[in-house]
């Protein structure tokens, strides 16, 4: 995998990691002082309502359910007033709006909140309905006068109403997470490119090196003092090898020149010595030219290696004929030495 990847991938890993461990506790918290508010705030609501029914349960005057309703409707809370002994007075879900004090009277003293609220407690829980199938936040406030209780004010709502604002505010927060990993992403490449640009740069001089050329290009300064550090070293490894290939080249050059002169003083000498010599030696002196003709061949491929002007050209030879041509020059010195030397297939 590129070290660009790498790189944003890492990036990407760890904003992901700090985004977990900021937002599943905060909105944990949330959640949680949600429901701390709702709490409280349907207490306080309580207990500002069941101001406008002591007098009418006291009998001083006719229960007015308005205020009540106008609450429900603006809040979706149920209220439900009930007298001493549990049976309501009158219910938001019960009926139309205006119609509720005639509604069928229901007891609700088997109710929890409102046993306890009869004792004169104020009820804040939270408890499963079986008969809405799910979870309500119940606050019961004892409505009193004069130390003696005369009802209870519930008001319940729906749990649905606080899950769906956490619900949002998981959302938000992964709305939140997603545009922070998206800039992470877009400044994580820009950050890893940057930063992987010298070793690809130096992967490049690397490759050009391979291929023979050992000059020291030009490289985009970097800040990360390992990539300098590993560049300088290349660079000096570089120049280094060069010159030590320079030298070669100049010793080989210089060689071959100098073996050029006396080949070739040493080829006259020996065409001038097959003119004379006797009948039936031609023949050895002809080998020993040839030998000195490859020589000189050797010689020039040498030079030509040096000035790396080309490479030697590969050609098809007859090993056979090669062969042959070895035993015919060394059988002299073989026959001296009592040793025969044979060419199969010759």
């Amino acid at each position: 995998m590129p070290i660009a990847r790498r790189l944003l991938l890492s990036y990407l890993s760890i904003t992901l990691l700090i985004l977990l461990l900021l937002e599943i506790p905060l909105a944990i918290f949330y959640g949680q002082r949600e429901k701390d508010r709702l709490s409280s705030g349907l207490a306080g609501d309580a207990a500002i309502l069941s101001t406008y029914f002591e007098d009418a349960l006291e009998g001083n005057s006719q229960l007015d359910p308005t205020a009540a309703e106008e609450y429900s409707t603006r809040t979706r809370a149920r209220v439900v007033l009930v007298d001493q002994a549990g049976i309501s007075l009158f219910d938001t879900s019960a009926g139309a709006p205006g119609s509720r004090l005639d509604a069928p009277r229901r007891d609700f003293s088997t109710r929890p909140e409102i046993a306890k609220a009869l004792t004169g407690t104020r009820v804040v829980t939270t408890r499963p309905s079986e008969t809405l199938n799910t979870d309500l936040f119940l606050v019961a406030t004892p409505i009193a006068s004069s130390g003696e209780v005369l009802g209870v004010l519930r008001l319940s709502l729906d749990s649905q109403e606080v899950a769906a604002r956490v619900h949002r505010l998981w959302m938000a927060l992964a709305t939140i997470g997603v545009v922070a990993l998206g800039l992470v992403a877009a400044v994580g490449s820009f950050l890893s490119r940057e930063i992987s640009r010298p070793l690809r740069e130096l992967n490049e001089s690397v490759q050009q090196f391979a291929a023979g050329d050992y000059s020291v290009p030009q490289r985009s300064p970097s800040s990360v003092s390992e990539v300098v550090a590993l560049s300088d070293s290349f660079d000096s490894m570089a120049k280094q090898l060069a010159e030590l290939i320079a030298l070669q080249r100049e010793f080989v050059a210089d060689a071959s020149h100098q073996m050029r002169t006396p080949l070739t003083s040493l080829r006259l000498r020996l065409e001038n010595l097959q003119a004379r010599v006797a009948e039936g030696e031609e023949p050895e002196v002809a080998a020993l030219i040839g030998e000195v003709d490859r020589l000189g061949v050797l010689v020039g491929d040498l030079l030509r290696s040096a000035q790396a002007v080309e490479s030697a050209e590969r050609t098809r030879a007859d090993l056979g004929e090669i062969g042959c041509s070895r035993v015919e020059t060394w059988q002299a010195y073989a026959e001296s030495a009592g040793v025969e030397l044979l060419a199969a297939g010759a």
